[in-house]
């Protein structure tokens, strides 16, 4: 379709469709890029998954776009925008249940800071079993891992 000076709305509908369709580009980019960065680098950058705030500056840039996209559209032809724009908004708001709700870690409530450790007993790297109470009055550190490998 030619942009035509007799038909102002003509090139506006492609220029609106393709505005539209940057706008859920950029809000799937944002979505999908947090992911990326949290699988692929989280152990260089540990923050990432508690700060998606770039990845929400893209989708917000993306939702922006789109609403923009809406409003240029000419009135019998909004409809592809208004489409485009509920997928983007629905894809934020996927994201958005995602990390906020879904994949919460719920806080866990453990023993008072400076309260004594119950006494448990397990098995050094060989083999022999090692109790907690074995080391009572010496400087001791334990590490444990939360997670999965």
């Amino acid at each position: 379709m030619q942009s035509n000076p007799t038909n102002p709305t003509a090139g506006g509908r492609r220029g609106s469709l393709a505005l539209a369709g940057l706008g859920l580009v950029l809000g799937i980019a944002g979505v999908v890029g947090y992911f990326v960065l949290v699988i692929h680098f989280g152990a260089w950058l540990p923050g990432a998954r508690n700060h998606a705030l770039p990845s929400w500056l893209l989708i917000a840039v993306g939702l922006a776009l789109s609403v923009l996209a809406v409003v240029r559209a000419s009135r019998g032809r909004r409809l592809v925008s208004i489409l485009l724009l509920v997928l983007n908004v629905a894809a934020a708001g996927a994201f958005a249940n995602l990390i906020y709700v879904k994949f919460v870690v719920p806080e866990a409530r453990g023993p008072a800071v400076g309260s004594p450790a119950a006494d448990f007993a397990l098995a050094d790297q060989t083999g022999k079993v090692v109790r907690l109470g074995d080391f009572t009055g010496k400087p001791l550190l334990l590490v444990f891992y939360r997670g999965h490998w």
